[in-house]
């Protein structure tokens, strides 16, 4: 992977649904509901049930537990977005979302990772910063609204992490870079038709890129 190593943690968004160097957004505050919203069922979604994952309000260690990798793929969400009035082939940057349209997708992001609110927002103030809700904006505007599969497919936040919040095995790092080649550089490319490459994220080959956005 041009000689280093390329890690990718895909988290939460409340949307979550994250590349530095692409400009950095503020994070979304519009309340999704109150905080005692349901979880969602992995069951009810279609998706896979979700592994145990880190603490919301923390940074996940430097060997998360064991998950299959799997490449990333056309989202199925499609007519859901095109629900809220979204072009999923032309998402806008998150920020420009009306708060009906925000409180949809949070749903979506919710369906797409397998979780539920409070893993992304502060309990009793959910417009509160958090480290997700960062993340979840920058990976809304850099990869859900700016990449597509290799064939010219819309992705979207289920892509990847498919019903899962964690969804990298980080446990060996020449393994991770290798399957980044295949899933990424390989799988993905940019909507105005440039290639995706390692730098697109770890600018400078910064690594721990989202741990920069999550500040």
């Amino acid at each position: 992977m041009k000689g280093w190593p390329y890690v990718f943690l895909v988290a939460g968004l409340s949307a979550a649904i994250a590349c530095g160097g692409r400009g950095g957004t503020a994070a979304p505050s519009t309340t999704p509901g109150g905080s005692n919203s349901p979880p969602v069922s992995p069951s009810a979604t279609g998706l896979p049930p979700v592994p145990t994952t880190p603490s919301p309000s923390g940074s996940p260690g430097p060997n998360p537990p064991h998950v299959e990798m799997k490449l990333p793929v056309a989202s199925a969400l499609g007519a859901d977005l095109q629900s809220l009035g979204l072009d999923p082939a032309s998402l806008p940057p998150i920020e420009k979302l009306d708060p009906k349209a925000l409180r949809g997708v949070m749903k979506l992001f919710a369906r797409s990772l397998g979780g539920k609110c409070g893993d992304c927002h502060q309990e009793g103030d959910f417009a509160a910063p958090t480290r997700r809700k960062k993340i979840a904006t920058r990976m809304w505007n850099d990869f859900a609204a700016k990449l597509t599969t290799s064939s010219g497919a819309p992705v979207f936040c289920d892509s990847c992490h498919r019903g899962r919040i964690v969804q990298l095995d980080r446990t060996d790092k020449t393994a991770l870079g290798k399957w980044m080649e295949t899933a990424f550089v390989g799988g993905l490319k940019q909507r105005d038709g440039k290639t995706e490459e390692c730098a697109s994220c770890h600018v400078d080959k910064e690594m721990h890129f989202l741990g920069i956005w999550g500040k």
